[in-house]
C-alpha cells in the first residue's frame, strides 16, 4: 500500500485527503479542512497551518505529497505573494517528515479527474467522492485534496510506463 496526502492550500481554509493505493483500489483514510481565522496576523495563520499538517502528517505517515501549483493568474499580487507563503508551509511540513512533495497544476488536476480542465467545483465535488465511493464530497477544498492525490497517482502510472 501506498499513502498520499493531496492539499488544497488556501490561507482560509487549507483542504486535506489522505489516500491509499494498491495496484487495484484507492481506500480513502481520512479528509478534512484546516481552518484559520481571518482576522488573525498573517503569520499566525501560516503556524496554525503548520502545525496542524504537521500533526497530520505525524498520525497519518505519508509517503508522497501531491499539491496544487500556484495559479498564474492571480489578479491581486499580494494574493499571489500569500499563497506563496501558505504553499511554502505545506512544502515545509513534507520535508520535515521526509516526505517528497509533487505539484500539478489546477487544470491538470480537473482533466485527470472530470476529462475537462474546466470543471467547476459542484462537478469536481460529484466526480471525486463517486470515485471514492462517498457520495458527493460536501467541501470544495476536500474534494480539491483527494483530487490533488488521485492525480499524482494516475500521473505515476504513466511515469512508470
Amino acid at each position: 500500500m501506498e499513502r498520499i496526502i493531496g492539499i488544497d492550500i488556501g490561507l482560509r481554509f487549507t483542504g486535506y485527503g489522505i489516500l491509499d493505493y494498491d495496484t487495484k483500489r484507492e481506500v480513502v483514510v481520512e479528509g478534512g479542512v484546516i481552518k484559520t481565522n481571518s482576522s488573525d496576523d498573517l503569520h499566525v495563520r501560516l503556524g496554525s497551518i503548520f502545525s496542524d499538517l504537521d500533526h497530520i502528517f505525524k498520525k497519518h505517515n505519508p509517503e508522497i505529497t501531491s499539491i496544487e501549483d500556484l495559479h498564474s493568474r492571480y489578479r491581486n499580487l499580494q494574493t499571489a505573494i500569500v499563497m506563496g507563503h501558505a504553499r511554502g508551509v505545506a512544502c515545509a511540513v513534507s520535508s520535515l517528515n521526509d516526505v517528497p512533495v509533487f505539484h500539478y497544476q489546477a487544470t491538470q488536476i480537473k482533466k485527470m479527474i472530470t476529462g475537462s480542465g474546466k470543471a467547476d467545483k459542484s462537478q469536481m465535488m460529484k466526480t471525486v467522492g463517486a470515485r471514492l465511493s462517498q457520495g458527493m464530497i460536501k467541501n470544495e477544498h476536500v474534494a480539491d485534496a483527494f483530487a490533488a492525490a488521485i492525480c499524482h497517482k494516475m500521473m505515476s502510472r504513466f511515469l512508470m510506463r
